[in-house]
């Protein structure tokens, strides 16, 4: 086709709804355009991209061994049901009924449908490994559809699942570790690129090759002496002080590493009292792989109120119970 007969909307300005610099250049050049929150329209050079973009995933999948499926976008609820992912996505799934009133979802992944075509259809160990993958629509539904075309509720994503005859089958490879959150599953591993727009961080060592989200990463406690301290608590005003920070240059308070950060958080509609040393941050993604939780959230001024009688800067763990 000729340059002069292709449809290619371009935009003289930056939309102002547009944040991320790779969002507003497909704006801009006619690639993309927003039907609704999180939903986008591929326009013709965008495809061209795409068609060029999953040739080559299709290619390097079938060189090692990967067979291509469709998998239907539509999923009865009791395959998932079955995983106990049916709760477990909670708001995140698209849910809807048919006419007779049967649950359906919109497919945000494929584990349940693949793993009961392997379930039902591998007869013997000699038919494994198997590789299995599909380039196709998925729908999650984002809570804050943001950066263009990064994070939307309806994308499309290539997955693919292998089935082996043993764990040792599936270690040939582990480039991040990463938390499996409400997907499941006892490992995750996440392969990234290293960029100024991106939103996680890794922890990483030279040396052994150790490399993790920060999500999943964990580190050797460093050694320290247990100082002698008052047998007792003791009560002194802190008039104005609200933060760890302020009660660090408060006279008579004490370093951030000498206090205690009390933290409330409803863990699946459950308030817990999170305690951790003053200079350290909360990762929410592993409060909830550590506890089990699924729904994790910071309490409210008025929930905390209710509950312990002060409001969040005049907490301390000291005889409380939730």
């Amino acid at each position: 086709m000729r340059w002069s007969k292709t449809f290619t909307p371009t935009l003289r300005e930056n939309p102002a709804m547009a944040e991320a610099v790779s969002h507003k250049l497909l704006l801009r050049a006619g690639y993309v355009r927003q039907l609704t929150a999180g939903v986008y329209s591929y326009l013709p050079l965008a495809q061209r991209v795409l068609l060029k973009i999953t040739s080559i995933i299709r290619e390097e999948m079938n060189n090692i061994g990967g067979q291509e499926y469709l998998l239907p976008a539509l999923n009865p609820a009791e395959i998932w049901q079955e995983t106990g992912r049916w709760e477990v996505m909670g708001d995140n799934m698209f849910r809807l009924k048919d006419r007779k009133g049967a649950d359906l979802c919109l497919g945000m992944t494929h584990e349940e449908v693949f793993t009961s075509i392997a379930r039902d259809e591998l007869r013997s160990y000699k038919q494994l490994p198997q590789i299995w993958y599909q380039i196709q629509t998925k729908f999650r539904d984002e809570a804050r559809p943001k950066s263009g075309v990064l994070r939307v509720r309806e994308f499309i994503m290539k997955d693919s699942y292998s089935f082996d005859l043993d764990l040792e089958g599936l270690d040939k490879a582990s480039i991040v570790e990463a938390s499996s959150g409400a997907m499941g599953g006892s490992k995750s591993s996440e392969f990234m690129v290293y960029s100024d727009a991106g939103e996680d961080w890794i922890a990483s060592c030279v040396d052994c090759h150790y490399a993790a989200n920060v999500e999943k990463a964990t580190s050797k406690l460093p050694n320290i002496s247990d100082e002698a301290g008052p047998e007792s608590a003791e009560k002194f005003p802190t008039p104005g002080v609200r933060t760890i920070e302020d009660l660090t240059t408060f006279p008579g308070g004490a370093a951030a590493t000498y206090q205690i950060k009390t933290l409330i958080y409803i863990l699946d509609d459950k308030p817990v009292l999170v305690l951790m040393r003053g200079d350290h941050q909360l990762n929410e993604t592993k409060l909830g792989d550590a506890t089990g939780a699924i729904n994790v959230r910071s309490a409210h001024p008025a929930e905390i109120q209710k509950l312990l009688g002060a409001l969040p800067g005049s907490l301390g763990a000291v005889v409380h119970d939730c």
